[in-house]
């Protein structure tokens, strides 16, 4: 077997290569690849010795491939070609034709809320596309951002980290809402103080607005389930028992869906904002810039009709809003 140095090899020579063979020519392969003649004929010897043959042999009709060229041409001509689409594939992306995985980072009440909102839009441009969620936790999302393991994250989330892009969505504001039953409901905070609720607080960031409201409206006292997720919150509701302080998004899906009904009490909240993450190490990925591109114009809200628009994203690079 031959001892071959595969360190001292690289695209460049073997290109060089491929091209003495297709021209029987040094000096047409120089011109081919980009080189001068002598840098091309220094290129051949050190092809010649990292592969521990001469190649190519000179007579009258130029240069001739040695059987050992003969037999690993086709090779190396078929992974010269399959690499070089592979670099093309990865400055160009075709949604109908992609077969990507994309990656989110959303908690529970993100799959809920944001997943219907964009899966339809995605796949009708992309149909044969992937998405996973992988939640990540807060200290973790920059690192996973950074290292590709994630595309993007959404959610109530703000990191204080380089290479960050962020992107206000929405502001996301707390709503009353009860169950999708008849019957006389509060319209104001002096009735709703008379109610039993439920309230969901399955992250800090929830738990910190949901206390807030409480205290600010007098309505502590009158919290008869805390829980740490959502999923139970429908049939509570359809219990006609309790009432709910509870995301507006949430609120809104649940009465789309015809299992809840949204009241018009204000909680006099400030909005929340809803961001999302990426790394901006990835700004070259045309992929990824479709996808943000297609979340972002799913989830953002269109803006007033005397406002100019338009598509580009601005990413900025410091911490998201707090």
């Amino acid at each position: 077997m031959k001892s071959i140095k595969l360190e001292a090899l690289d695209l460049n020579l073997l290109k060089l290569f491929v091209a003495i063979a297709e021209t029987g020519s040094v000096s047409r392969a120089a011109l081919k690849v980009g080189l001068t003649q002598p840098a091309a004929s220094n290129a051949l010897s050190r092809l010649r010795l990292s592969l521990g043959d001469p190649l190519f042999l000179r007579d009258r009709s130029g240069m001739v491939p040695t059987r050992y060229t003969t037999a690993v041409l086709p090779a190396v001509r078929a992974a010269l070609e399959s690499v070089m689409e592979a670099l093309g594939e990865a400055s160009r992306f075709d949604p109908a034709q992609s077969r990507r995985c994309f990656r989110l980072s959303l908690s529970g009440l993100g799959e809920a809320i944001f997943l219907p909102q964009i899966v339809d839009s995605l796949f009708a441009e992309a149909p044969h596309i992937s998405l996973q969620n992988n939640p990540v936790p807060l200290s973790l999302l920059a690192e996973s951002l950074q290292r590709g393991e994630i595309d993007l994250a959404l959610g109530l989330i703000a990191l204080d980290a380089p290479d960050i892009g962020v992107m206000p969505l929405y502001e996301e504001r707390y709503v009353v809402v009860a169950g999708p039953g008849t019957g006389p409901l509060p319209d104001t905070l002096e009735a709703l103080r008379r109610e039993r609720l439920v309230v969901a607080a399955p992250a800090a960031t929830y738990a910190s607005e949901i206390t807030a409201i409480l205290a600010r409206t007098g309505l502590s006292a009158n919290v008869a389930l805390y829980l740490r997720e959502f999923a139970a919150l429908p049939e509570l509701l359809g219990s006609g028992r309790f009432l709910a302080i509870a995301p507006g998004g949430y609120g809104e899906m649940l009465a789309r869906a015809g299992r809840a009904r949204v009241l018009p009490v204000p909680l006099g909240s400030a909005g929340s904002p809803v961001t999302m993450l990426w790394s901006t190490r990835a700004e070259a990925d045309p992929g990824l810039r479709w996808f943000r591109d297609r979340v972002s114009a799913c989830l953002r809200p269109a803006p007033p009709p005397d406002q100019a628009t338009s598509s580009a994203i601005t990413a900025s690079t410091g911490p998201g809003p707090r």
